[in-house]
C-alpha cells in the first residue's frame, strides 16, 4: 500500500509524465498510432469537438487513465471515496445479491475495492486477458481490503459458454456479480453484424455492438440490477454514484426480446450520459473502435460524375476522416480514421494535402499553384477519387 505522501508524489510525477510531452516528442510509431487511434475515436463519436484540441484531450485521457492504478493501492483515496447510495445498496448486497454494472470511468477500480471492504460477497466477470495479466494483484488487493487473507475473490472468464448457468447459480446462493459493461463485446469470430449476442444500438454521434448477456441474465435470475458510475471532480477526489435500475415493471411488460433490448441500451445510455459531461474520464477511448463496422470501402475509388470543360467544382477541402501531421523534415504520416491505418506519405503531398486545410475552388485542367509546387487536375481527382478530399457546397 502507498502512503498518501507517496501517493501524492507519483499523481505529481505522473503529470509531468503526461503533460510535459508534446505531439512531437512522440517518438515511436507506436505512441504515435495510439495518439491517432484515440483521436480518431473521438472524431467517430464526437466530432462537435475541434481536432486541434485531441492532443490535449487525449492528455487527459491518459492521465486518468494512469491515476485508476495509482488510487487503488492508496487505502487512504479509498476511504475518503464520496459514495453516492441513497438507497445504501452496497449495506444491502452483504445478504442479497444484486447485478452489479459497472464502467471503466474515473478511478474505476474502486468500486471492486470498496465492495472487498465492506465485505459483500461477490464474484467478478472479466476478460481471460485481463485474469492472466492481473488477476494475481487483483486477488492481492482483494485480500488486502477484506482483511480475508484466507480467501480468494472469485473472477469468472467472460469466454466461458456455461458462463450464464454459473452466474445464475452464484446469485441464488447469495453472490452479487460484477461486470465492467464497456470493457468487451465476448468472444466469437463472427463479424460484429453476425453476432447474435450482440445489438446494435446507437452511441453518441456513432453506433456500438454492446453484449446483452448482462440483460439476459437481469431477465433470467429477476436479481436486482444496479449501476456503478465512478468519477473524478476538478480536485481528483473519487466518487461512486450507485443507481438502482428499476426493471420490475419492465419485466412485467415486455417480451424478453423487448426487456433485453431495452436494458441494454439503458446501461449503455447511463455511460453516454457520463460521457458528454466527462468524456476524459473514460479509458474506452482506446478501444471503443472494436466495438463498430469499420469502413472497409475508405480506398475504393468513388466514381464521380466529370464536370464541363469550364464548370467550376464545389469547393475542395480535406477529408474529416484524415489526419496529416509532420513528424520532422524527412517523415510525414496520414492517418485513416476510418480502418486506423497510418501510412508515410511524401513531402508533396503532405503539403497538398495541407494546402486543402482551407477550402479550395477549382476548374476542371486547372493547374493549382501551392507555393512550391504545381498540380494538375489528375492529380487532385486522384485525391478525390480515394476520399482524400471532399466536396462541399
Amino acid at each position: 500500500m502507498l502512503s498518501h505522501s507517496t501517493y501524492l508524489q507519483k499523481v505529481k510525477d505522473l503529470k509531468k509524465k503526461v503533460y510535459d510531452v508534446s505531439l512531437v516528442d512522440l517518438k515511436s510509431n507506436e505512441l504515435l498510432c495510439l495518439f491517432y487511434t484515440i483521436s480518431a475515436n473521438i472524431l467517430t463519436y464526437l466530432p462537435q469537438i475541434e481536432k486541434s484540441k485531441h492532443f490535449n484531450l487525449v492528455q487527459h485521457i491518459q492521465f486518468h487513465r494512469a491515476l485508476s492504478t495509482i488510487d487503488q493501492y492508496c487505502r487512504k483515496k479509498l476511504e475518503n471515496t464520496i459514495i453516492d447510495d441513497p438507497a445504501m445498496t452496497i449495506k444491502n448486497s452483504k445478504n442479497n445479491a444484486q447485478v452489479f454494472v459497472t464502467y471503466h470511468t474515473g478511478s474505476y477500480r474502486t468500486f471492486i475495492l470498496l465492495l472487498s471492504k465492506e465485505q459483500v460477497p461477490f464474484c467478478l466477470v472479466t476478460q481471460e486477458q485481463f485474469i492472466n495479466e492481473q488477476g494475481l494483484a487483483t486477488q492481492q488487493l482483494y485480500k488486502e481490503f477484506s482483511n480475508r487473507d484466507d480467501e480468494e475473490l472469485e473472477i469468472l472468464p467472460s469466454e466461458n459458454p456455461r458462463l450464464l448457468f454459473e452466474l445464475m447459480n452464484r446469485l441464488k446462493k447469495g453472490i452479487s456479480v460484477v461486470f465492467y459493461i464497456d470493457g468487451n463485446t465476448g468472444v466469437s469470430s463472427k463479424s460484429l453484424n453476425k453476432n447474435k449476442n450482440l445489438l446494435k444500438i446507437d452511441f453518441l454521434n456513432h453506433h456500438i455492438y454492446a453484449r446483452q448477456g448482462i440483460a439476459l441474465l437481469v431477465y433470467l435470475s429477476k436479481a436486482p440490477l444496479v449501476t456503478a458510475i465512478a468519477k473524478r471532480d476538478e480536485n481528483l477526489e473519487n466518487h461512486i454514484c450507485i443507481k438502482h435500475i428499476e426493471t420490475k415493471k419492465y419485466l412485467k411488460d415486455l417480451s424478453r426480446t423487448e426487456f433485453i433490448n431495452t436494458i441494454t441500451k439503458l446501461l449503455y445510455g447511463e455511460l453516454e450520459c457520463f460521457l458528454l459531461k466527462n468524456f476524459e474520464q473514460w479509458e474506452g477511448w482506446f478501444y471503443i473502435h472494436k466495438f463498430f463496422d469499420l469502413n472497409k470501402n475508405l480506398m475504393i475509388k468513388q466514381k464521380t460524375n466529370s464536370p464541363d470543360h469550364n464548370q467550376i467544382f464545389p469547393t475542395l477541402v480535406v477529408s474529416d476522416q484524415l489526419h496529416i501531421f509532420k513528424y520532422n523534415q524527412e517523415n510525414f504520416f496520414l492517418v485513416q480514421t476510418k480502418d486506423y491505418k497510418i501510412m508515410k506519405i511524401t513531402p508533396s503531398l503532405f503539403e497538398l494535402l495541407e494546402y486543402f486545410k482551407i477550402p479550395i475552388r477549382m476548374k476542371k485542367n486547372e493547374l493549382l499553384d501551392t507555393g512550391n509546387q504545381i498540380t494538375d487536375w489528375p492529380v487532385i481527382q486522384e485525391l478525390i477519387d480515394l476520399n482524400f478530399l471532399k466536396q462541399i457546397a
